[in-house]
């Protein structure tokens, strides 16, 4: 199958960006500051986990669509694509209304450090949606 230039770039920027919230958060979260840390309690813990398995499982999916799907080429895409919107979408909606539920993006006793000066996730999960938007106006060419 011979790909043209916007379908492979588009395929390599959604690749990325759905390898980065399939694969980095587990092993990151899985720790004591978050999964196992000893003060949230038991059903946020078990949320964490829920939420972790959810985006492993859903970048599978993506995957999936973006390489081996008989679906036609751009349908794929698009629908890996839209997959990781939803799922840094739900990251920046909880990030932009955490005042309303008292939610912080990094625990108070510790944590992920900064990078480049802000929030870790803010810094690396900005520029992977930015991926996927550009990934699907690449697909949509």
């Amino acid at each position: 199958m011979k790909l043209e230039r916007p379908q492979s770039i588009s395929r390599v920027l959604i690749t990325v960006a759905t390898l980065v919230y399939g694969v980095i958060p587990p092993f990151v979260d899985i720790s004591e500051t978050h999964a196992f840390h000893p003060d949230w309690p038991a059903h946020a813990r078990f949320h964490m986990v829920w939420l972790l398995g959810t985006n492993s499982a859903l970048a599978v999916v993506a995957l999936y669509l973006m390489w081996l799907s008989k679906l036609e080429l751009k349908i794929r895409m698009r629908l890996a694509g839209l997959i990781g919107l939803c799922v840094y979408g739900g990251f920046f909606i909880s990030t932009l209304t955490r005042n309303l539920y008292g939610g912080a993006l990094v625990d108070a006793s510790g944590g992920v450090p900064p990078t480049m000066g802000m929030d870790a996730n803010l810094a690396i999960f900005l520029p992977m949606l930015s991926l996927v938007l550009l990934g699907l106006w690449f697909a949509n060419r």
